[in-house]
């Protein structure tokens, strides 16, 4: 009886042996699994972080761009306010000139010349 009781053990043995084996099997199974999902997870993470990489600087070529633009513009304001300004002068100096010419017209050569042909033609 003692040795079918160890024989008995033994085949008890075994199968836990076996059951251990399997556990095992299926527990590097999973985890290789598992390691495979995180080998995809990290590719991805990689890609996603290379991808807000790639964004960022396109975000700060677009604000450096941003600022160019801003820049060139308030350059053109200016421009358009001071040829806004000599526009102003201009006309205002032709206002001048015109009403000095006017007011001075008799003492011109020009007023002489048609006062003396304007008496020479009225006689």
């Amino acid at each position: 009886m003692a040795y079918e009781q160890l024989e008995a053990d033994l085949k008890e043995s075994d199968s836990n042996v076996l059951n251990l084996t399997k556990q095992l099997d299926n527990a590097n199974a999973a985890q290789k699994v598992a390691v495979e999902a995180l080998e995809a997870a990290n590719t991805e993470k990689r890609r996603l972080l290379d991808e807000v990489q790639s964004l960022r600087e396109n975000l700060e070529s677009s604000e450096n761009s941003r600022k160019e633009a801003e820049s060139e513009v308030a350059r053109l304001m200016g421009e358009k306010k001071e040829m806004e300004e000599k526009l102003e002068n201009a006309e205002a100096k032709l206002e001048n000139t015109e009403a000095d010419f006017v007011a001075n017209f008799h003492n011109t050569e020009a007023y002489t010349n048609f006062s003396d042909y304007f008496a020479r033609v009225g006689q």
